[in-house]
């Protein structure tokens, strides 16, 4: 499998900023801050913060009082949206065999093998988006 820890940290990235600034404890987080109460070393909370600001869902502000935020409402981002800003397209599953048997045979065994595990993947993608930070939010007070 090749999906990366950093997903996993992403999720709890945007469930920490969206959680702070909701309870109007900030109006913009910090990133040492984040990185202190989710222990996540600063160089990878910055490829991170990266590629949610490229996906739009997050931004910054410099300065004092700066800091990140979440560019829309937790309601409006799905765990997917995050997944494809962190993975960028990334298969979960390798699947170029490189075989050496050839015929009708292990040509078949290698499509059906294929066609699986992307049906697998594309399962997966459908029940991350249909989960939304705003969820998370509410299952985390339960």
């Amino acid at each position: 499998m090749s999906y990366s820890l950093s997903f996993t940290k992403s999720i709890l990235v945007v469930i920490f900023i969206s959680d702070k600034i909701r309870q109007n404890q900030f109006e913009f987080l910090s990133t040492a801050d984040i990185s202190k109460y989710l222990s996540i070393p600063k160089p990878t909370l910055v490829k991170i913060l990266q590629n949610l600001y490229m996906a739009k869902i997050i931004e910054t502000k410099e300065g004092k009082n700066g800091g990140i935020r979440l560019m829309k409402d937790p309601s409006k981002i799905t765990v997917f949206e995050i997944f494809e800003a962190m993975e960028k397209g990334k298969s979960l599953f390798q699947t170029s065999f490189n075989i050496l048997a050839e015929g009708k045979r292990p040509d078949n065994a290698q499509k059906s093998i294929k066609n699986f595990l992307t049906d697998v993947e594309n399962q997966l993608k459908n029940e991350l988006s249909k989960k939304t930070i705003a969820e998370i939010l509410v299952e985390m007070n339960n």
